[in-house]
C-alpha cells in the first residue's frame, strides 16, 4: 500500500513540474483571454476553507525562507529573499512594502550590480511586486551587464517602436533561465519545510530537499516571460507595410530563432519569419515548428503517465549544465521516458489540424 501511494505521489510532483515546463509558453499567450473568462463556481465553504489554509501555510513558509535567505547578507540571497516576500503576500496586498523588504531590494541592487542572476531576481520581485518602476530599472541594469543582449530589453516595459530599434542593436538573445533556476534551486535546498509545514500544504507524501526546491524553482522564470503582443501586431499582416519595418522583423526573428532558449521564445520568432517567408523557406519553417509542437505534446503525454516515476530526475536534468534551453530540456526527458523526439511523418500538429 505504501509503495503504490509513494508511486501517486511520484506521479503527481514528476506531473506539477512537467506542466510548469510546458504551460508556461502557452499561458503566456493567453493571460489577456483568460482574464475574460467567467470564473468557475464557487467552491463548498469546506473546500474553501481547506483551500484558504493551505495557501497560508506556502505564505508563512515563504516568508520563513526569505527571513533566513535575508540573514545571510548575499546580494543572490537578499534578492530572492526579496521574490518570496513578494510572492508570499495576498493578492492585492502591495507586495514588499515593509522596510525590511525595501531593505532587501536595495543592499541586493548595491552589492549585486554586477551580478546578472542579482539583477533577474530584483526584476522579478518588481514584478511580482507591482512595481514596474523597479522593475524596470533592474531590467536596465542587467542590460547595462550584458549591452548585446535583447532578452532584458524585453523587460522593460517599451514600445514596438523601441523594442525594434533595440533589436537592429542586439547581437543575441539569451534570458538564461536555467542558471537562474539552478542557482535558486541550490539555495532552496537548504530551507526545505519542516514536516509540520509539508502536512499543512496539503500536498500528499513529502518529496526529497532537491526535488522540492527543482519544483520550486522551475517555477520561477513564469515571473520573466516577456510580452510579444505588440510585436507580433507589428510584425504581421498590413503593419508590415511601415517603411522600414520588414527589415526590423527579420532581424527580430533572427535573434529569436538563433539559438532559443525558451518555447515561447521559439515561436515567436517562428511566426515572425513565417509572415514574410516564401514557399521553401515556409516549409523549413514549418518542419521546425511541428518537433516543437510535437515535443511538447508527448511531455503532455508523459505528465499523464503513472510509471516509471524517478524522484531524483527533476533534480539531476536541472543541475546537468549541458541542459540551457526549455527544448533541450524536452529532448532529455523524452529520451529519459524512452519516447521519440521528433514526430512520424503523419503527425499533423494543432496549427495543420486546423487547416
Amino acid at each position: 500500500m505504501l509503495r503504490a501511494s509513494t508511486a501517486i505521489t511520484e506521479s503527481r510532483m514528476r506531473k506539477r513540474w512537467l506542466l510548469s515546463v510546458l504551460l508556461v509558453p502557452a499561458l503566456a499567450l493567453a493571460a489577456p483571454a483568460s482574464a475574460q473568462t467567467a470564473q468557475p463556481s464557487r467552491p463548498g465553504a469546506e473546500d474553501a476553507d481547506a483551500a484558504q489554509a493551505r495557501a497560508e501555510a506556502w505564505q508563512a513558509y515563504g516568508l520563513r525562507v526569505a527571513r533566513a535567505l535575508a540573514r545571510s547578507d548575499g546580494a543572490r540571497d537578499l534578492a530572492l529573499a526579496a521574490v518570496l516576500d513578494a510572492m508570499a503576500r495576498p493578492p492585492g496586498e502591495g507586495a514588499g512594502t515593509g522596510d525590511e523588504a525595501r531593505r532587501w531590494r536595495a543592499e541586493a541592487a548595491s552589492k549585486g550590480a554586477g551580478d546578472v542572476i542579482t539583477q533577474q531576481l530584483l526584476l522579478a520581485a518588481g514584478l511580482v511586486g507591482g512595481s514596474q518602476d523597479e522593475a524596470a530599472e533592474a531590467a536596465r541594469r542587467w542590460q547595462a551587464l550584458e549591452p548585446g543582449n535583447l532578452a532584458p530589453v524585453m523587460l522593460q516595459g517599451l514600445g514596438t517602436e523601441a523594442v525594434l530599434a533595440a533589436a537592429a542593436r542586439a547581437n543575441h538573445n539569451r534570458p538564461d533561465p536555467y542558471p537562474l533556476q539552478r542557482w535558486i534551486a541550490g539555495a532552496l535546498r537548504a530551507h526545505p519545510p519542516t514536516a509540520a509545514e509539508w502536512s499543512a500544504f496539503g500536498e500528499g507524501e513529502r518529496p526529497s530537499d532537491a526535488v522540492h526546491a527543482a519544483i520550486w524553482a522551475a517555477s520561477f522564470p513564469a515571473l520573466l516571460l516577456p510580452d510579444y503582443r505588440d510585436v507580433l501586431a507589428a510584425c504581421t499582416g498590413r503593419p508590415l507595410r511601415a517603411a522600414g519595418r520588414a527589415e526590423a522583423c527579420r532581424r527580430m526573428a533572427d535573434l529569436l530563432l538563433a539559438r532559443p532558449q525558451t518555447v515561447l521564445d521559439e515561436r515567436i520568432g517562428l511566426s515572425l519569419a513565417g509572415a514574410q517567408a516564401d514557399a521553401a523557406t515556409a516549409a523549413a519553417l514549418d518542419a521546425r515548428a511541428r518537433g516543437v509542437d510535437w515535443r511538447q505534446e508527448q511531455l503532455r503525454a508523459l505528465a499523464q503517465r503513472e510509471d516509471g516515476g524517478d524522484d531524483a530526475l527533476l533534480a539531476r536534468l536541472l543541475a546537468d549544465p549541458a541542459i540551457d534551453s526549455e527544448d533541450a530540456m524536452a529532448r532529455r526527458m523524452l529520451a529519459e521516458a524512452g519516447m521519440a523526439q521528433e514526430p512520424p511523418a503523419e503527425w499533423r500538429a494543432p496549427w495543420q489540424r486546423r487547416r
